[in-house]
C-alpha cells in the first residue's frame, strides 16, 4: 500500500488509483497486462480514456493491434477483442452438409413475389433451412412488409437426401399460407405452389427437382 495526498486533501492508495478516486469519481485502474510496444508488462489505463492500437497479449496467446476504450461506469468489465468474439461466434455456429462438402450452400430455388409491397423481386432459396423474415439476417429478407415478423416468420427447407422442399411454420403469429389453404404444420411445396406471408404472396420456383440435384446435375427424362 502506497498512501499519498492530493493537491484537494484527499487520501488514497497509489498502488489501486493512478489519480485521486474522489476528484475523480471513484474510478479504479484496470491492468490489462498490456504488453506495450517498449515491451513493458502491466501498463495500465483509467477506465473512459482508452488506449492507443498497440499490441494486445489475448488469452489465447495471439497478439493483436485494439483500440481500447472502457466504459467508465463499468470499471471490472474487461471486454474481449472483436476478432476473439466473431471467432467464438463461427465456432458456435453448425455447417451445412452442402457446405461441409462444396464450401459453399449452392441455390436450390427462388421465391418470386408476385404480390406485395416487394412485388417482382426474388429471393434465393439455399441448400439448408432457410429463414424468412424482415431481418437482414434472415435467408429470405422481405424488409418492407411490416406484417411479416422481424425474424423466423416461416422457414423453408430444402432436405438433399429425398431432394423435396418443406414450408415450415415458425414464430408468427400472422397465418400463413400455401395454395390459400393455411399451415399449421410443415407442408411439402411443389414447383409453382403459392405462398402468402403477411401481405406478400410468392411463387415457389425450385431448381432442384427430379431433373436436377447438385450431386447428379440434369437428368435425362426417361
Amino acid at each position: 500500500m502506497a498512501i499519498t495526498e492530493c493537491g484537494k486533501g484527499h487520501v488514497y492508495d497509489t498502488d489501486q488509483y493512478a489519480t485521486c478516486p474522489y476528484c475523480n469519481g471513484g474510478r479504479n485502474i484496470i491492468d490489462f497486462n498490456y504488453n506495450g510496444a517498449d515491451g513493458d508488462i502491466g501498463k495500465t489505463v483509467i477506465p473512459g480514456q482508452g488506449l492507443p492500437q498497440e499490441p494486445y497479449m489475448g488469452a489465447m496467446g495471439n497478439t493483436e493491434a485494439v483500440n481500447y476504450a472502457v466504459n467508465s461506469n463499468e470499471p471490472e468489465k474487461t471486454v474481449a477483442p472483436e476478432s476473439y468474439r466473431k471467432r467464438s461466434d463461427e465456432e458456435n455456429k453448425t455447417v451445412g452438409v452442402f457446405k461441409e462438402d462444396y464450401n459453399l450452400d449452392p441455390v436450390v430455388g427462388w421465391l418470386v413475389c408476385i404480390d406485395g409491397p416487394e412485388k417482382g423481386k426474388d429471393y434465393k432459396l439455399w441448400a439448408k433451412i432457410n429463414t424468412i423474415g424482415r431481418s437482414e439476417k434472415m435467408d429470405v429478407c422481405i424488409k418492407k412488409d411490416k406484417t411479416i415478423s422481424k425474424e423466423n416468420h416461416a422457414r423453408l427447407a430444402y432436405d438433399p437426401k429425398h431432394n423435396n422442399f418443406q414450408l415450415i411454420p415458425a414464430d408468427s403469429t400472422n397465418n400463413i399460407y400455401v395454395n390459400e389453404e393455411p399451415v399449421y404444420i410443415p407442408v411439402k411445396l411443389n414447383a409453382y405452389d403459392t405462398v402468402e406471408l403477411g401481405k406478400s404472396k410468392a411463387v415457389f420456383v425450385p431448381l432442384c427437382s427430379s431433373r436436377f440435384t447438385w450431386e447428379d446435375g440434369v437428368i435425362a427424362e426417361s
